[in-house]
């Protein structure tokens, strides 16, 4: 028979995330979400807890916690604030290429540093020209001697503004169509980077959403995750392993209103009495 509970160390690390979202985002949430600030104090905090790039294995200083464990972080996080809650968790979407398709050279180089002092990544595949559809990338990745030199934009890019490191999926031949991705680290700080403007979103405005261009951007060969044209498998595998915990964030919101509405409904009267003795709202 399946156990579904949570072992004791999952709980413990629900509680402290619990105990963190009490005290440092739901005073501070309305407040970020409102003026779209970046909240980067609640964000060093969250990664001296432990509570970001989680996937990194512990043969490299990391955590090696799996997706359950990143499922409690984030419907915990998204209890508190969801604009936070992504800015923290694309940490792990950024750094995962490098850790299911680097080579230990390679994560040593690019993911380990993020161990060492809070650091900040953006996972680049969304493009103006394709949304759902990435495999039909514009950004072209050309090679030139020991480089590639990259042009194109990227749109909808969580943390831009704020990332030292960029994981960027470019293709070098639109006529190979999948099998002629790419996938590059390109650090924040390379010649021909620029970025848009900061998105004013619906919701999670505290999350910082930009669009990149790059223009001539020459990145080392070496800098190159995988194989060639193994890019899009690697995004596949990313964002099959980066879905679950963005959906149990949402799960943490919804709690969060749910719980918001009911203690609203024991204070709202109407008729001489509180609207959670109506039927309507008992059926909730």
């Amino acid at each position: 028979m399946l156990n579904f509970s949570l072992s004791d160390d999952q709980i413990a690390l629900r509680d402290m995330v619990r105990k963190f979202v009490q005290q440092d985002i739901i005073p501070n949430a309305a407040k970020f979400d409102e003026s779209g600030d970046f909240p980067k104090e609640i964000i060093n905090k969250a990664w001296e807890l432990g509570l970001m790039n989680i996937a990194i294995p512990e043969k490299f200083g990391g955590m090696g916690l799996g997706i359950i464990e990143d499922v409690v972080i984030s419907e915990e996080l998204g209890a508190g604030c969801l604009g936070m809650t992504t800015s923290i968790a694309v940490n792990t979407l950024a750094l995962y290429p490098i850790l299911i398709g680097g080579t230990e050279a390679q994560i040593e180089e690019f993911a380990v540093p993020f161990l060492s002092s809070p650091k900040l990544a953006a996972f680049c595949l969304t493009e103006p020209g394709s949304g759902s559809d990435a495999g039909s990338l514009s950004t072209m990745a050309k090679e030139e001697g020991d480089h590639f030199v990259v042009n194109g934009s990227k749109m909808w890019i969580t943390n831009a503004g704020h990332a030292e490191l960029f994981t960027v999926f470019c293709t070098t031949n639109k006529d190979l169509k999948t099998k002629g991705i790419i996938c590059l680290v390109i650090p924040a700080n390379t010649p021909g980077i620029s970025l848009g403007k900061h998105e004013n979103k619906l919701g999670q405005r505290c999350s910082d959403t930009r669009a990149l261009t790059f223009e001539n951007v020459r990145v080392p060969k070496k800098n190159m995750i995988g194989k060639f044209g193994e890019g899009f498998k690697i995004a596949m595998r990313t964002l099959d392993r980066t879905r679950t915990p963005i959906a149990a964030g949402a799960v943490g919101a919804a709690r969060s209103a749910m719980t918001y509405a009911k203690n609203y409904s024991k204070e709202r009267k109407q008729f001489g009495q509180p609207i959670a003795n109506f039927q309507a709202i008992q059926f909730m």
